[in-house]
């Protein structure tokens, strides 16, 4: 039997891991690898190579992604579909194993209805796949974004200052959430919990008369500039004037994506993919990999693609506003 490999969408840490580990189950099964080199677009152009383990193996603690990774729109259309599948044909690969988000989820259900045997890995900083607790990358992302908090938290302890921090993760706030809790944020906003400027400046001058040095508001990206709200330069401009004090924006941007990946997303990213190859073994296809309650689970792909949205932890948000302020 021969796998083909691919990653799609944004890049998260550790999904070097998971090839790495695809590659060594499946070879100790007997199976062969073709990985394929830039996503669903990749293999469109047909971009397919054999695997070289210890090459892989040099990419183990970066955050890139080795066989790289691509957004196809050409892919939503059928004509493409039936192009891959002409192409996997030709290159004798039996199964695709796709790792990403929740569209390239759907990329590969888009497959698996024309007959295709595929498989799905969790790759996604942002957590928002609701077959898994967790996904390869989640952690790391929010490392890095913890980090960074501590660095401005430095500078804007120095000044007096507030410091709006944008961080990423579409429409789903657990990044910005979880980071908010960990790095003592004064506000941490979701698409559930928007602020206005005269709510930033009552936190504000809150945090002041409690003898806090800098203030710190954690914002999930896509809400400010968007829908009528004024962007975050517009609100940290009418913040600094009302409260004469130094306000910045500071959008962390794609270093999340980069780095070291943490030793959790590495350790989830090689069971996921040893447990891949597992049902591949058992002649278990159209599975999408996850973990729950830190359990290996695999679900029905499309299934997996029809589950409800996992709820933004809004309550949990507005909580540590108020402990954080103190």
């Amino acid at each position: 039997m021969k796998i083909g490999v691919l990653a799609s969408g944004g890049n998260s840490p550790a999904m070097n891991n998971a090839v790495i580990t695809l590659v060594k189950a499946a070879t100790l099964n007997k199976f062969t690898v073709a990985l394929i080199h830039d996503g669903f677009q990749g293999l469109l152009e047909n971009k397919i190579y054999e695997p070289d383990i210890r090459y892989l193996e040099e990419f183990s603690t970066r955050g890139n992604v080795v066989i790289g990774t691509s957004r196809s729109k050409d892919f939503y259309k059928v004509e493409y579909k039936k192009k891959a599948i002409k192409i996997l044909k030709q290159n004798k690969i039996d199964v695709l194993v796709v790792i990403g988000g929740d569209g390239s989820y759907r990329g590969a259900a888009g497959l698996a209805e024309l007959g295709v045997k595929v498989m799905a890995l969790p790759g996604t900083i942002d957590n928002d796949i609701s077959s898994t607790d967790s996904t390869i990358g989640f952690y790391s992302c929010l490392h890095t974004i913890v980090e960074s908090i501590d660095h401005l938290r430095d500078s804007f302890d120095s000044h007096s200052g507030i410091c709006f921090v944008e961080v990423m993760g579409r429409g789903f706030s657990d990044l910005a959430v979880q980071s908010g809790v960990a790095s003592i944020a004064e506000a941490i906003v979701t698409k559930e919990n928007i602020l206005n400027t005269a709510d930033f400046v009552a936190i504000a001058n809150e945090t002041k008369k409690n003898h806090k040095r800098s203030c710190i508001f954690v914002i999930t990206e896509k809400i400010y500039g968007l829908n009528g709200l004024p962007t975050l330069d517009q609100i940290a401009k009418e913040v600094e004037e009302i409260t004469n004090r130094v306000c910045r924006v500071n959008i962390i941007g794609h270093a999340q994506r980069g780095g070291v990946p943490a030793a959790i997303d590495r350790y989830w990213a090689a069971m996921m993919a040893n447990h891949c190859i597992k049902c591949v073994k058992e002649k278990r296809f159209n599975r999408a990999i996850g973990e729950k309650y830190r359990k290996l689970v695999d679900v029905d792909i499309f299934k997996a693609i029809k589950m409800p949205q996992k709820h933004n932890r809004v309550s949990l948000a507005k909580e540590f506003q108020e402990i954080n302020r103190i």
